[in-house]
């Protein structure tokens, strides 16, 4: 009997100091690591099919007579603006993360990319309507009946952050984090307009660049829907501080240049070397997973649906009211050159939308 009270105090001891030193977890809420290591590296990879967007993607603006009979004013025209809709492109998103199992911590590095065109056209009929540049659709654009457009976009994100697992509820799986961001966004707007021999021609060219980072935040879940399925979503929030850089050229092609023995084409530009801008950026996801958990790895597929924006990334410098040279005659030279008697400044967002999927490997 001496022996069997020994016996069950001893057990009773090495029972409560095993409670002591690994704290249970609530049934439903135990981690989505393997437990074998205190350690474990998280490798992934996402493909991404966005479409980029933003609001000032305007390449042409038709003039179309209202009612070409009515003498005066000889032409009563209404105005069709054109603008880029581009595709879903192919970019990526690839990150590691170093997770610590006991006090359910993680370090994570990634790296998001997306570098994509799009381009579009119009032609107009020849006896009764013009098309040109949104700053100068007048008699000074009579000549043009050909418009294309082309936009580019380059986009860049870079994120270090350090995130800690919570569980409120029961299947319900919450990581909440803080770290830094990085964002390099670069959109160049090319317009061209000609007449049908392309003898004239002129040709805008906007580019874009802001260059920043700050601070980033944000939450993202699992919910366990039966078995190893799951629903998945994230959001997350940063203010990233940097520079602004945009500038424009215009291109002019036109016979009274050669004639003159002028070198064709005549270019002009407007620039801002660099401007300090504050850029709100957002960026949400739900989707769905497969979790494969075995002793000491798992893997993870999983596909859903993002959207990202940056407030006022985008900046141009455009003219307000261009017109000919008062000491040049207007038809020969009308379409040499522009000249600018005022500018407006303008801030566009920046917009990536579209499905993701997913693969991620724990070991």
């Amino acid at each position: 009997m001496k022996y069997l009270s020994s016996l069950i105090a001893c057990s009773l001891f090495t029972s409560l100091s095993a409670s002591a030193s690994t704290p249970k977890e609530k049934k439903g809420c135990s981690p989505l690591i393997p437990k074998c290591r205190s350690v474990m590296v998280e490798l992934y990879g996402e493909c991404l099919f966005l479409q980029p967007n933003g609001s000032d993607l305007y390449y042409a603006a038709e003039a179309i007579p209202l009612d070409p009979s009515i003498t005066i004013p000889a032409i009563s025209p209404n105005w069709k603006i054109f603008e880029i809709d581009p595709d879903y492109r192919f970019g990526f998103e690839i990150g590691a993360k170093a997770l610590f199992t006991n006090p359910h911590l993680y370090l994570e590095a990634n790296w998001e990319r997306l570098h994509s065109h799009d381009s579009a056209s119009k032609e107009v009929p020849l006896s009764t309507d013009m098309i040109g540049p949104l700053f100068d659709i007048g008699p000074n654009s009579a000549v043009y009946l050909n418009a294309k457009g082309k936009a580019t976009f380059h986009f860049d994100a870079v994120n270090l952050v350090f995130g800690k697992q919570c569980c409120f509820f029961k299947n319900l799986y919450t990581n909440f984090f803080a770290g830094a961001s990085f964002a390099r966004i670069r959109q160049s707007l090319q317009s061209k307009y000609s007449n049908t021999s392309s003898s004239t021609s002129r040709i805008v060219e906007t580019h874009s660049t802001f260059t920043g980072a700050g601070p980033v935040f944000g939450l993202d879940f699992d919910y366990r829907i039966a078995g190893r399925f799951f629903f998945t979503g994230s959001t997350s929030a940063g203010l990233i501080m940097g520079e602004l850089e945009n500038r424009t050229t215009y291109k002019s092609f036109a016979p009274f240049l050669a004639q003159n023995n002028i070198p064709e084409p005549n270019k002009q530009s407007t620039s801002v070397p660099d401007r300090s801008q504050l850029i709100p950026s957002f960026e949400e996801k739900l989707g769905f997973a497969y979790e494969a958990l075995f002793k000491c790895w798992k893997f993870t597929i999983a596909a859903g649906y993002q959207a990202q924006i940056y407030l006022d990334a985008v900046q141009t410098i455009d003219m307000t009211a261009p017109q000919v040279l008062p000491s040049l005659n207007p038809g020969p030279t009308v379409n040499s050159g522009v000249y600018a008697v005022g500018f407006e400044r303008t801030l566009s967002n920046f917009i990536l939308t579209g499905p993701y999927a997913t693969l991620a490997f724990d070991f």
